[in-house]
């Protein structure tokens, strides 16, 4: 390592470009795009989402973003890396968790393809990002209606004919539902005579 360092501590985030010629130590966040002529090194707990060009690479915490490197890469027991990785030496100690693609030969090619790639990259805003989650692909489909006769069905009160001894032949409404009989030995019912004689046994 060179005897200068920057050092990005655990409560910093910073958003952009970041270039230089000395060793870097990220130890917060880091969104956008490093490239430095020196060692690059994510701390464990620290995160960095970006497009990395640096001589060599150790990383201990997470990485999203493709990465070039002129000499080294090493990922530690903790490291999550998201991204394709280009450098003549990769050591992965066991633990380390890595999704991407890797490349050991031109490094130049693979750098010069990385900064491609971010130059065609389209800046998206946020009517890009409203405009397509208001894509007709994305909208969910519409469910039909059920039958007119369906919901009427559903809405109408249902009748009860109104009883022989009641009201005027021929009238329907909501009237109460037929009264039934009482029956003996509830409460408040009168037994009907015959319930009150005995039954003779032969």
């Amino acid at each position: 390592m060179a005897d200068k360092e920057t050092v990005i501590g655990v409560e910093t985030r910073v958003s952009g470009e970041i270039r230089g010629g000395e060793d870097l130590v990220v130890k917060g966040r880091v969104d956008g795009k490093i490239q430095l002529s020196h060692a690059l090194t994510v701390e464990k707990g620290a995160v960095v989402q970006a497009d990395v060009d640096v001589r060599s690479l150790v990383v201990s915490g997470t990485l999203v973003g493709n990465t070039v490197a002129s000499e080294s890469v090493r990922l530690l027991a903790s490291a999550r890396v998201v991204g394709d990785l280009a450098s003549p030496r990769l050591i992965m100690e066991a633990g380390a968790a890595y999704r991407g693609r890797v490349d050991m030969g031109d490094i130049e090619a693979a750098r010069a393809a990385v900064a491609s790639r971010a130059a065609a990259k389209p800046a998206v805003g946020r009517t890009e990002v409203a405009r397509e989650s208001l894509a007709p692909s994305r909208v969910p489909p519409r469910v039909a209606a059920p039958p007119k006769t369906a919901v009427l069905a559903a809405k109408a009160a249902p009748r009860f004919v109104a009883p022989a001894g009641g009201e005027k032949s021929g009238e329907t409404g909501p009237a109460s539902p037929p009264a039934f009989p009482r029956v003996a030995g509830a409460v408040g019912a009168v037994a009907p005579p015959w319930a009150k004689k005995k039954v003779r046994r032969r």
